[in-house]
């Protein structure tokens, strides 16, 4: 294999950008000296055997000559994937020859489609109609033809082409098996037959009715190729505009650290706020014009009740700003991998879209920016590659979860099992009478974090990586892979290494989704209900945390499901009744919001005190790694619950107990890692799979022919590619923009909007109202009026610049209160504290002769000192003051909208109220399109469905 074949350190920059800020980022972001880490944790005594771990001891070494085939089928094949991406060029055949001039000669002007009133009016009837059939367009123009017969409106097939063509996006077609073992691709792109279950590739009638001449493929897939996507994206003023964000981003990062040299980053923002894109944007690595790509894979079931898989995977434009880049309108469709089972070779149907990525980046992609009315060439880097454990073990070309070296961050932390059986467990406690070959090392202390990502780390996956492609036999092959926990290697390694920043395995950040509202809950309810499995040394007798059970299990199923109606309808889908549903579908969001979200507050008194303390420390840290910004602060403060959590949980369940190894899964050493990996790649929320997951839905709930559900979904997913584009060209035809305001709103300024409903004429105010807006008046040193009539106008809604819409008690009091979900309570910044208050109303005043938009609140008490406290600050119970409390502020002093759920308190059983905020508020939300507020009252998304 060639020098090619396994990725280095970038070692050259791909344009020669320059950047004027005199600095460099020593000192500035690295994470040792932000955490108050030792600069390198290899020159830890304590650590020192944990890197021995991977040291080859008998295992033959040497190495074959660099352009020889790996002896091991898989790997040879992953090596000739590997050599075709190495050698792509855009010229290969795989696109059309009008579609390749189009790539290489895009349109120089922007798109005026008001030129053409017909065609004008024929795409917006296209876009109008959305996924409903044919038909109905077919009768929407018959109709408009008999009213207007002179009307231009194109047919159904004419607008589809019309799309096609103004969008430049058109499907890569490939044959694949029709049970989806593999696409026929790279090295099968040859083979008549499936190697794996030997199903024909062809149609044996057609090609036997032909003598061999007709071949029809049994299956196919499509790949849209992600080069015309991203030209659409610079073809209008506008989109232009937002496409310079992350060199926007990059300039303000500078600017701060210049002003504060030596001194840690305020707050992680966004990727590029973390090491390591920074790093390779001083390196010259990318230039302003190179376009940061996420990969993001997943599969999913079509069909709940038979075999259905199918898998789909996007590109996510990170030089869009956070607020775009997740919406459906951005999200770029990559491929298509029909079912009705998994891959067996994911690197067979991937390839073809990386093929393309490959071409683009050598050749570079010839790109029109509206905005400065010129041309320019772009080399797309690959930022990150994102999918849940088993998928990226199958993108990664790692061994996954359960080897010896599972972690996916390629971590040296070495595993351990149990005798007998195969699958490892990253425990750091040696276990007690306990002896296995190559397990029984001695406690690793962590942590470990910040060998992530870093040089060493991929010149040891680098180095690893050409032992085990050099292993001579199976035996030693299985050897290599158990010491190494590398399989093969990724196709990754194919794409030009300087268009790779962050190496490999750098580029394959862990998943916050998949890790908090799946992984973690699975374990952690498993051992609280006493579910999970009991070896057969153990007795479940002694799990004194197993408390979930009987009638305790099903009162607390109640407790949650009674949180609805105080939980807001932006909170998204509220968990329903673990007790009953938790086998039922659970959702991912309803397990996050049920566990971490509630939990500190319903686990209270219900498990013992040790094990509750122990959960809020993982409660707090998962709160924190789900914010979009995250100060330098929160992030020790989180790093040391995280890890203070991994430490006790190993003394507190599994006890060094050899048969309890299995309590202690890779999502409880993944934890160690996410401070750690926010420092070097940003906030995990914004790599995290929930944007693939909303992809999936969408998506899916567009399938309208049951008959033929992969081609439908094909179809779909390029028609949205194309609308995309086409939005992206002329942004006009995008009317799902957050920007319009319904009738008589009032925008007020950085992003907050007064909403109707609004009282019809103005009303008295109740002596307390009166007190606390004389109080407001003398806080400011402003007079009241004296033609005041103590009256206001109320207003009933207002929406933040986050997308929430906060209503008020007014209005919500009208409904019963288990007819609605409470959008009233609000976070607030008032000084320097953050308090929690009930809004009663909205109103408009003039203040020193300024009119300011004001809101009647009532303000919760401080939170419990010592809830607070023992809860690492989760159970944050406050007392409701009610008219005590009431208080006049300025609007814009409203961060958010937060629940505040009722619960009792002390041994009087006095009912106080516990506050609980929305994950990932803004990124969560912004794979919406956050319109809620253009409809009134009568469509209140916080209405419960009562049916």
């Amino acid at each position: 294999m060639t020098d090619a074949t396994v990725p280095s350190l970038i070692d050259e920059a791909p344009h020669d950008v320059p950047h004027d800020a005199p600095w460099t980022l020593s000192g500035n972001t690295a994470p040792p000296s932000e955490l108050g880490w030792p600069e390198n944790l290899a020159d830890v005594p304590q650590l020192q055997h944990t890197f021995a771990t991977l040291a080859l001891g008998d295992i033959d070494q040497a190495l074959p000559p660099e352009d020889t085939p790996s002896k091991i089928e898989d790997i040879k094949i992953a090596q000739e994937f590997v050599r075709a991406l190495q050698n792509a060029s855009l010229d290969d055949g795989s696109h059309s020859p009008e579609d390749l001039d189009n790539l290489r000669h895009p349109p120089e002007e922007v798109f005026n489609i008001d030129a053409d009133p017909d065609l004008c009016f024929s795409i917006e009837i296209f876009l109008a109609i959305g996924n409903a059939s044919q038909k109905t367009y077919h009768a929407f123009r018959e109709a408009t033809l008999r009213r207007f017969p002179n009307c231009g409106l194109l047919s159904y097939e004419q607008v589809k082409r019309r799309v096609a063509q103004i969008s430049g996006i058109h499907p890569i077609i490939h044959d694949m098996c029709v049970n989806s073992c593999i696409a026929y691709t790279g090295p099968f792109h040859l083979l008549d037959k499936c190697p794996m279950c030997s199903e024909p590739r062809y149609n044996q009638i057609t090609l036997q009715a032909s003598a061999g001449q007709e071949k029809v493929p049994r299956q196919e897939f499509y790949t849209l190729p992600v080069g015309p996507q991203l030209q659409a994206l610079w073809r209008s003023v506008e989109i232009a505009d937002l496409m310079r964000y992350r060199t926007r981003c990059f300039e303000s990062i500078v600017e701060e650290l210049n002003k504060h040299p030596g001194s840690p980053m305020e707050a992680y923002d966004d990727v590029f706020h973390g090491a390591g894109l920074l790093d390779a944007w001083s390196d010259n690595l990318m230039g302003d014009h190179d376009v940061c790509l996420l990969f993001s894979i997943d599969g999913a079931q079509l069909y709940e009740m038979k075999a259905s898989d199918c898998w789909i995977y996007i590109w996510i434009v990170l030089d869009l700003p956070p607020e775009l880049r997740y919406k459906k309108t951005h999200v770029l469709p990559g491929g298509f991998i029909p079912g009705p089972h998994k891959p067996k070779n994911l690197d067979s149907f991937l390839f073809p879209g990386f093929h393309h990525l490959a071409g683009v980046q050598k050749e570079g992609l010839i790109v029109w920016d509206a905005q400065i009315k010129a041309k320019f060439t772009t080399s797309p880097l690959f930022a990150f590659g994102t999918a849940d454990t088993p998928g990226m073990a199958m993108f990664d070309g790692m061994v996954g979860h359960t080897g010896g070296q599972g972690c996916r961050r390629y971590c040296p932390m070495k595993g351990r099992h149990k005798a007998g059986q195969g699958q490892y467990y990253p425990v750091c406690l040696k276990p007690d009478v306990y002896s296995v070959a190559g397990c029984d090392h001695p406690d690793v202390d962590l942590p470990l974090e910040d060998l992530m990502s870093s040089p060493a780390t991929t010149t040891r996956y680098n180095d690893n990586l050409n032992v085990v492609c050099a292993s001579p036999n199976q035996t030693q092959y299985e050897k290599r892979r158990l010491k190494t926990g590398i399989c093969r290697p990724t196709l990754l390694s194919g794409l030009p290494h300087n268009r790779v920043p962050l190496g490999i395995p750098g580029s394959f950040p862990g998943d916050l989704m998949h890790l908090a509202a799946l992984n973690l809950t699975e374990v952690l309810l498993g051992l609280w209900r006493g579910t999970l499995l009991c070896d057969a040394s153990d007795d479940k007798r002694l799990w004194d945390w197993a408390v979930l059970k009987g009638e305790t299990w099903i009162a607390h199923g109640r407790t949650v499901a009674d949180a609805t109606p105080y939980l807001p309808g932006s909170f998204d889908r509220p968990p329903r009744n673990p007790a009953e549903k938790i086998n039922s579908g659970y959702k991912a969001w309803e397990f996050l919001m049920y566990v971490f979200g509630l939990g500190p507050a319903l686990f209270h008194n219900i498990l013992p005190d040790q094990y509750w303390r122990n959960f809020c420390k993982l409660a707090f840290g998962i709160r924190v790694m789900h914010q979009h910004s995250i100060s330098s602060t929160l992030l020790r403060a989180a790093h040391a619950a995280l890890t203070e959590f991994a430490d006790e949980y190993e003394l507190l369940y599994y006890q060094r107990i050899p048969g309890r190894l299995h309590f202690v899964r890779q999502s409880i050493h993944q934890c160690r890692h996410l401070v750690p990996d926010a420092i070097q790649l940003g906030p995990p929320a914004y790599t995290a799979q929930w944007t693939m997951e909303r992809t999936i839905g969408n998506l899916g709930q567009e399938i309208k022919q049951p008959s033929n559900p992969y081609a439908n979904l094909s179809q779909r997913g390029l028609i949205r590619a194309q609308v995309n584009a086409l939005k992206a060209i002329i942004p006009a035809l995008d009317t799902t923009s957050a920007s319009r305001l319904p009738y008589a709103a009032i925008d007020l300024g950085n992003g907050f909007v007064l909403l109707h409903a609004k009282d019809s004429t103005s009303r008295a105010v109740r002596v307390s109202e009166e007190n606390a807006i004389k109080l407001y008046m003398d806080e400011n040193a402003a007079e009241i009026s004296a033609d005041w009539d103590y009256k206001v106008t109320r207003w009933a809604r207002l929406r933040l610049p986050n997308g929430q819409i906060v209503r008020c008690l007014w209005k919500e009091s009208l409904k019963p209160p288990k007819e609605v979900r409470r959008a009233r309570c609000v976070k607030l910044h008032l000084g320097t504290q953050y308090r929690f208050g009930e809004v009663h109303y909205f109103f408009r005043m003039v203040v020193n002769e300024t009119r300011h938009a004001l809101a009647m609140v009532s303000i919760y008490g401080l939170p419990d000192p010592e809830l607070l406290q023992a809860s690492t600050s989760t159970f944050i119970s406050c007392e409701y003051l009610g008219d005590a409390g009431l208080k006049v502020i300025d609007v814009q002093a409203i961060c958010s909208v937060v629940a505040m759920v009722p619960h009792f308190y002390g041994t009087q059983g006095s009912i106080r109220f516990f506050a609980t905020e929305k994950f990932g508020l803004e990124v969560a939300t912004l794979s919406h399109n956050n319109d809620e507020y253009m409809y009134d009252d009568a469509n209140d998304a916080d209405d419960l469905n009562t049916e």
